[in-house]
């Protein structure tokens, strides 16, 4: 603040007005300065946030806000496609072994939001791995539940609409991590985001998803999610029988 004011002092003194100031007797402006009068641009703001958790030094609360920070700026696509234009995947991705469940959760937040609707993105985050991670995460048994959640909001936005994504999530036994936690979970929430995520991807690619779902049983699973959730969660209840009704309607025959 002390130097805006200086320069600012400097370089509004009337009498300097009339005569154009030879480059060795005009002030310069440096860095922090134009920070401080324009703002320090959204990649800037990214890569500090980045830093920020990276540094050992850096406080629990301060990497928090960091990462809420970065967030936010990678709401906006152009932003976000940008993580892959400033190499920043990886750092981002390392931070998923963060031992602070928060932080985690935080970071999986980030990446959530930075694949979703984006093609560019949902491709950097695939070929740099990022796919595989979050699946690991959601079927380590030891993982804290907030997190898996937040890993199947970030795993909605990787796979949807992006074909290679939902082929590897295939490959890595997707269904069947997805199916494991849906029979061992009492989380309503997670629950409904996988029936949700399911959902979506039945109506993306009807023949392919029915046809992984038929082999897996996963329609008598829905059954009972339904009978022991249905009257106490309207929502869960409204997203089973779309998943019921959608899978009865491309003609694969379950048994119950």
């Amino acid at each position: 603040m002390e130097k805006l004011l200086k320069w600012s002092t400097e370089n509004s003194d009337p009498s300097n007005v009339p005569q154009q100031p030879t480059t060795q007797e005009k002030s310069e402006l440096d860095p922090e300065v134009i920070d401080l009068i324009l703002g320090k641009s959204d990649a800037v703001q990214m890569r500090e946030a980045v830093e920020a958790v990276s540094n050992p030094e850096t406080n629990l609360d301060d990497k928090k806000i960091a990462l809420d920070n970065l967030e936010m700026l990678v709401e906006q696509i152009d932003n976000a496609n940008d993580i892959e234009n400033m190499n920043l995947w990886p750092q981002i991705l390392s931070f998923l072994s963060l031992p602070e469940a928060s932080l985690r959760t935080q970071v999986i937040w980030v990446c959530g939001t930075a694949v979703q609707n984006n093609p560019k993105a949902q491709k950097a985050f695939f070929e740099k791995g990022g796919l595989t991670l979050i699946l690991n995460i959601i079927k380590d048994a030891d993982e804290d539940m907030e997190v898996k959640s937040k890993a199947l909001y970030a795993l909605s936005g990787a796979i949807k609409h992006y074909p290679p994504g939902l082929a590897q999530f295939e490959k890595d036994e997707g269904y069947d991590v997805l199916l494991k936690l849906l029979e061992t979970s009492n989380d309503i929430q997670s629950l409904r985001k996988i029936i949700f995520l399911f959902n979506t991807l039945l109506m993306q690619d009807p023949d392919t998803v029915a046809m992984r779902i038929k082999e897996r049983g996963f329609a008598k699973k829905m059954i009972n999610i339904l009978d022991e959730y249905g009257e106490k969660d309207e929502d869960l209840a409204d997203k089973v029988n779309k998943f019921l009704l959608f899978i009865k309607g491309v003609k694969c025959n379950f048994e119950t």
